[in-house]
């Protein structure tokens, strides 16, 4: 089945269905008392050669989540971590602009903190690793760079180590259609390929559906090169935040994200006929586990239909859609009329 479903980051109606939140320990929470909020911020080191490296940490989703990213010469890397309902780690998922995608879980280790991470590249290669990540006083931290053998222990002298300071946060600059799409040629398919290969550019810009007296806000747009796409959802206060990416080495179009109900979200797209499927799996406060599929039509190029569909108990998609809700394009207000 093709792939070229991708960059539908219609999640809008992840929320259709939004319950009352149970009580639960949130990241914000844990963060707080284990005394780690110094983290949050935006860190720069310079290498050996005069290299920037720059290293970012900030909450989003009401605390639920943290934002992160690093940016080092033409390298890119952006992040998520939430807390997994499921047993309670902080688990990392990000993507980078060379076609290589990580996950990984942070812990305490000492006074600093420790982000296991695992690295697969476009061709499949994996590659383990631990960043250390030490606090000096209010305004230093360290971070280390170690490989992992296959058992786990690090090799005795890390990769880099620098001192990295703290920064004033910097003003994030608009980006362009235009200057997403002058990315550097790769040899291995990135999700921009995907998407404009499937006809799909039209999705990207701002959204918005009414349906049971809700107003759903949709923003998404391509970011590290489009290899990656960010998703940001909002229906009053409940508000979603993801990231859409894709694996060559597995062909596979996935999206991972959270939102401000402490319930994160793990999805693969794929394409049905003329329709776009979103085969979702929500794992909810109390860890327990709830499959969906998402179903959308394009009308026009300012206009598409979203439907949710239950999954029954022998995995079928139930006969009619829970809930359906029609999204129209907002266009900037240079273009209004």
């Amino acid at each position: 089945m093709s792939l070229r479903s991708v960059f539908s980051t219609v999640v809008v109606v992840l929320a259709i269905f939004v319950a009352p939140s149970i009580a639960q320990e949130t990241l914000g929470d844990l963060v707080a008392s284990g005394g780690y909020d110094w983290i949050i911020g935006r860190w720069v080191a310079s290498t050996d050669d005069g290299q920037k490296v720059e290293f970012n940490f900030d909450w989003a989703l009401d605390k639920h989540v943290v934002l992160n990213s690093l940016l080092m010469g033409d390298f890119k890397y952006q992040g998520i971590i939430t807390l997994s309902p499921a047993n309670q780690e902080a688990v990392d998922q990000g993507a980078d602009n060379r076609g290589g995608v990580w996950k990984g879980v942070w812990s305490p280790e000492g006074d600093g903190l420790v982000r296991k991470v695992e690295h697969t590249s476009p061709d499949g290669q994996s590659r383990k690793g631990d960043i250390i990540v030490g606090k000096g006083d209010a305004d230093t931290i360290t971070i280390a760079i170690y490989l992992t053998d296959g058992s786990g222990n690090r090799n005795s002298e890390p990769m880099s180590k620098l001192t990295y300071k703290r920064q004033p946060q910097a003003k994030a600059a608009p980006v362009s259609a235009a200057a997403e799409a002058s990315g550097r040629s790769t040899d291995y398919q990135k999700l921009g390929d995907i998407v404009s290969e499937g006809g799909y550019e039209w999705l990207i810009g701002k959204w918005v559906g009414s349906e049971n007296n809700q107003t759903y806000e949709l923003e998404y747009k391509p970011v590290l090169d489009k290899h990656a796409a960010s998703v940001d959802m909002k229906i009053g206060e409940f508000k979603y935040m993801g990231m859409i990416t894709y694996a060559p080495s597995r062909q596979e179009v996935v999206e991972f994200g959270a939102d401000s109900m402490g319930r994160t979200w793990k999805m693969v797209w794929e394409q049905d006929g003329s329709d776009l499927v979103n085969k979702s799996e929500l794992t909810k406060a109390d860890g327990t586990t709830q499959k969906l599929q998402h179903v959308f039509t394009k009308v026009s190029n300012d206009e598409f239909k979203a439907k949710l569909y239950s999954i029954e108990a022998n995995g079928n998609r139930g006969s009619e859609p829970r809930e359906q809700v029609t999204f129209k394009r907002q266009k900037p207000a240079s273009q209004a009329k």
